[in-house]
């Protein structure tokens, strides 16, 4: 009898309602987070390929990676102008460097936010770029120099 009551005397109440509450708390973010962390993923893949058609100058390209509601807002040739401005500005885009990202879903859909630093021949630019899950899956959605 006195093993038996060793053996229940280790589950107290406390250390019941403290078990509880974490498998409350990791069960959903075991089923939840690898679905945010793919978004997150394929939100970033959306955001480098944009920015590496940037790079590589072909424009036309990363305007196809907009969405729908940016080119309602921007045509093409605007699109080509605000990028070869800053070209002639800055010089030729080297590279991009992302500072943050994250995703969140709201009442109209999945948005994306993601900080970077345009980095061009002579200097750097700070952007932020919102991206937006559509049907065909993540687009830039807008962005703005900083």
């Amino acid at each position: 009898m006195n093993e038996e009551a060793k053996i229940k005397s280790k589950w107290t109440t406390r250390r019941k309602v403290l078990t509880s509450l974490a498998i409350l708390i990791c069960i959903p973010t075991l089923v939840i987070a690898p679905g945010l962390f793919w978004e997150l993923h394929l939100a970033n893949s959306c955001f480098r390929a944009f920015n590496d058609a940037l790079v590589a100058k072909q424009y036309e390209r990363a305007y196809d990676l907009t969405s729908p509601e940016f080119r309602a807002s921007t045509d093409y040739p605007p699109f080509l102008k605000i990028h070869n401005d800053l070209t002639l500005r800055m010089g030729g885009l080297k590279k991009v460097d992302v500072i943050g990202s994250n995703i969140q879903e709201h009442s109209d859909g999945w948005f994306g936010t993601v900080d970077a630093d345009m980095i061009f021949d002579r200097g750097t630019l700070h952007f932020t770029f919102v991206l937006k899950k559509a049907n065909s899956g993540w687009r830039i959605y807008n962005y703005r120099e900083q």
